[in-house]
């Protein structure tokens, strides 16, 4: 019996196994493995990824439920803050102590000059208009505000409900059926227009003769109600539409002017109230309401100015009065004034009615309650010559 070498045949079982290996990855892709490998890793894949999933499977969800929440909180936020639909209410209270004091200081609620300037203290009242300015951190859609004050001396500025036919009146020229026969000049009647029209290239105006002296003594209220062209927007400031030198109504591209003086002598003080306006406000038929009130004996006097009957602003004069002699002789005009070296250019456009009353005749004075609809910050003057000591602003829709 021959003789079997054990190694011999272990290397030929080795080999054998070898050589059936090498033929399987000889007919395989360099990036495939034996079944058996493949098998065992991806059981191994397997137990290591369940449990990850198993794990992250709350996270995922708090993750999903933020993603849609926020933007829907954003969005009622946004809803809420615009529209209110449940509706609020917000109040606010402001004191001026003995010493004048305005407090507290807030941001949403404060008081500012004519110019705009914040004001922390009123030593001296309310010397002719200060303005309460409200400004709340929330958007405001047709609110309703409510203001009160209290004081000695002092109203609201608010819109009045004037109607010039309710009054009596010293003086009228009503334009409508032609020019009145005591105005003398150059202004035409136009029967299209019903009015007297003013043309500025041919400079024309009208006057009343001998009344150098008039309309300067004593209490006084002017109506106009008048049309500026769309030339009148291009002409420039100081167009006059009535005026007697020591006192003038004036527009201009951007405002209309109320202005008397000079005061007490030749180098008195010049008062003004001036009143915004904008492209859209020619062409069109406005009114306008001046009011002069000296008062010597009390120290109470001022000019007040209304346009299209919303309140143009107060300015206290105390006890000055108009400079009588500063006219120079000059009449009551319409339609141009000699003011600044007679370099003033004349009005264009119509003037339908005219009036003035030796009285005061109508006025803010008194109010102290005044309730308005409101849809962003707002401001409402307060006027008078006294003190402020409260005042309350309810907001509420």
């Amino acid at each position: 019996m021959p003789i079997t070498n054990d190694w011999d045949e272990k290397y030929k079982a080795w080999k054998a196994q070898k050589d059936r290996e090498n033929n399987w990855r000889s007919d395989s892709k360099p990036s495939e493995k034996a079944p058996k490998e493949i098998k065992e890793e991806t059981v191994k894949i397997k137990h290591k990824i369940e449990p990850e999933v198993y794990h992250n499977k709350p996270l995922n969800a708090v993750l999903i439920a933020i993603a849609f929440i926020i933007p829907i909180l954003f969005l009622g936020y946004a809803l809420y803050v615009n529209f209110h639909p449940l509706g609020y209410e917000k109040s606010y209270e402001v004191i001026i102590g003995e010493n004048g004091t305005v407090s507290p200081i807030l941001s949403e609620i404060f008081i500012t000059n004519t110019a705009g300037r914040k004001i922390l203290s009123l030593p001296n009242g309310v010397l002719g208009q200060v303005n309460l300015v409200v400004e709340p951190k929330f958007s405001l859609k047709n609110a309703t505000a409510n203001i009160s004050i209290e004081g000695d001396g002092v109203s609201l500025g608010t819109p009045i409900d004037f109607n010039p036919n309710d009054y009596k009146w010293d003086y009228k020229w009503n334009f409508t059926n032609g020019i009145p026969a005591n105005l003398n000049g150059t202004a035409q009647f136009n029967p299209e227009l019903n009015c007297a029209h003013f043309d500025a290239v041919k400079e024309q105006t009208l006057y009343l003769p001998n009344t150098s002296d008039m309309f300067e003594s004593g209490p006084m209220s002017i109506y106009v109600k008048w049309k500026p062209s769309q030339l009148s927007e291009k002409l420039g400031d100081y167009q006059q539409i009535i005026g007697h030198f020591n006192w003038e109504v004036w527009q201009g591209k951007e405002t209309l002017r109320f202005q008397i003086g000079r005061m007490n002598d030749a180098n008195g003080t010049v008062y003004s109230i001036n009143y915004p306006i904008s492209k859209d406000f020619f062409d069109k038929e406005h009114d306008l309401l001046a009011l002069y009130f000296p008062d010597i004996e009390n120290g109470q006097g001022y000019i007040e100015f209304y346009i299209d009957n919303k309140f143009a602003g107060r300015e206290s004069i105390l006890n000055e009065t108009i400079y009588k002699d500063y006219n120079s002789e000059k009449p009551l005009s319409m339609g141009w004034s000699p003011h600044n070296y007679e370099k003033n250019p004349y009005f264009d456009g119509c003037i339908y009615d005219v009036k003035i009353s030796n009285n005061i005749a109508a006025s803010n004075n008194g109010l102290t309650f005044y309730s308005m609809k409101v849809s962003d910050k707002f401001n409402i003057p307060i006027i008078g010559n006294g003190n402020l000591t409260r005042i309350k602003v309810d907001l509420e829709k």
